[in-house]
């Protein structure tokens, strides 16, 4: 009866830590809140049934893969990966399970019954958190899914979630089959090969574990301190974008502008990269810099004097001069605030767009007269961003253009004011307004 019951928890055991490593720890998407629970309910009953037609080992089997169906089910891309990703998942289920339920019986030379009541401790320790975390744990678990679930682990933390995976699989295999034999006494004296071996298996077991841990707490660690890194972020963005409102509000003429040229810069980058265009250049990274720096890139109006910024009318020569001169105030004000803040990449590229996005592809702009690749891309896709705003926006010296012949403007000017690759990415995109 006690074997029985031990069977049945530990099923129990290796279904619910797999299903708590695949959400918390892998960070793998649940499915709709209804069919999540509605899922766990179906799999409670076939580990259940599958227990008692087949044994502990086709349940525990059988819990392994209703948590890799579960992680197919809840993705919405790369669903072949998961095929991948159940090999390291076993190791690190099994392997966490496994040294701590057999390793220490061993190395304290315990009885079978002592072993029993050992285990039975054990799963009532996990069971005991388990309730624990499902009670007092409400709040976190809501924390976590309003902030946690967009996240996905970093490349680094992948491979070494791997890693231990598939070094834990190896050694929680090697185990079971020593306890089988009976070879995993670590002390006997005079112990022949196999008993060093099982020695070294079971000694092993545990630092994989005691790695295991750390690396999972760190993953966790990880996880609150990229939202936090994301509520900073997200202060910082709404914190330039609220300052470059102030100066666009001096401007009577280009309401809604920075918005507007923020969203396509968006667009643009994303079909330049959808495309394959500047690969090396435009990383996610790189994207999500130009996104929260174009707001900045008018910044130096704010050293333009009232009568100049909102003429009704044409500038003349000498009043362009002055308009001209924003992009080189912007830069220094940048440039200073890059001094006092330290280095950052959204403040690099705000400084480049800033500074350069009126230079032209064939070298005609302003204010360096400099071409080609010589521009940065995030001021080239600025400039076309730019214009094509200031083309479709009613102003008080003009009406708005039509879109059809904005966008012949933009097609006709690829090579001469604008990068040709950055034009078509911009006009396969088909923004509107």
């Amino acid at each position: 009866m006690g074997i029985q019951l031990m069977g049945i928890l530990e099923t129990a055991a290796i279904a619910v830590s797999g299903f708590l490593i695949k959400k918390y720890v892998f960070l793998e998407p649940d499915m709709e809140e209804k069919k999540q629970r509605v899922f766990y309910i179906f799999s409670a009953i076939v580990i259940g049934v599958i227990y008692l037609l087949l044994g502990k080992d086709t349940a525990s089997l059988t819990a392994v893969l209703l948590i890799g169906l579960n992680i197919w089910l809840g993705r919405k891309s790369h669903r072949l990966w998961v095929l991948f990703l159940m090999i390291p998942f076993i190791g690190i289920i099994n392997g966490l399970l496994g040294p701590l339920l057999l390793v220490p019986p061993y190395l304290l030379s315990l009885s079978v019954r002592e072993e029993l009541i050992y285990q039975f401790i054990i799963y009532a320790a996990i069971f005991l958190l388990l309730i624990v975390f499902y009670v007092k744990g409400k709040e976190w678990r809501s924390w976590f899914q309003g902030n946690m679930q967009s996240r996905s682990l970093r490349k680094s933390e992948k491979c070494l979630l791997w890693l231990i995976g598939i070094v834990m699989f190896f050694f929680s295999n090697e185990l079971a089959v020593q306890k089988e034999t009976g070879r995993l006494d670590a002390f006997t004296e005079g112990a022949d090969y196999g008993n060093r071996l099982a020695s070294f298996i079971g000694i092993s077991s545990i630092a994989v574990f005691i790695m295991a841990v750390t690396i999972i707490v760190l993953v966790m660690q990880g996880n609150k301190r990229s939202f936090y890194h994301n509520q900073v972020t997200g202060m910082q963005s709404g914190i330039i974008t609220m300052m470059a409102e102030i100066v666009e509000n001096r401007d009577d003429n280009t309401g809604g502008h920075i918005r507007r040229t923020a969203g396509y810069v968006e667009s643009i980058a994303r079909e330049l990269q959808k495309q394959g265009s500047y690969r090396d250049i435009l990383t996610d990274g790189y994207i999500n810099d130009i996104i929260v720096a174009a707001p900045l890139h008018d910044i130096g109006k704010i050293h333009i004097s009232d009568a100049v910024l909102n003429k009704p009318g044409k500038l003349t020569q000498e009043e362009f001069e002055i308009m001209k001169t924003h992009t080189t105030a912007g830069q220094k004000l940048l440039e200073h605030a890059k001094e006092e803040l330290g280095e950052s990449g959204y403040l690099n590229t705000a400084v480049e767009m800033a500074a350069y996005h009126h230079e032209w592809w064939n070298g005609g702009g302003y204010p360096y007269g400099i071409s080609g690749d010589e521009i940065p891309l995030c001021a080239r896709i600025m400039a076309v961003a730019d214009v094509f705003d200031a083309l479709t926006s009613k102003r008080c010296y003009k009406d708005a253009m039509p879109l059809e012949k904005a966008y012949a403007i933009i097609r006709e000017e690829s090579g001469t004011h604008f990068d040709p690759v950055v034009a078509e990415a911009f006009l396969a995109a088909d923004i509107r307004v």
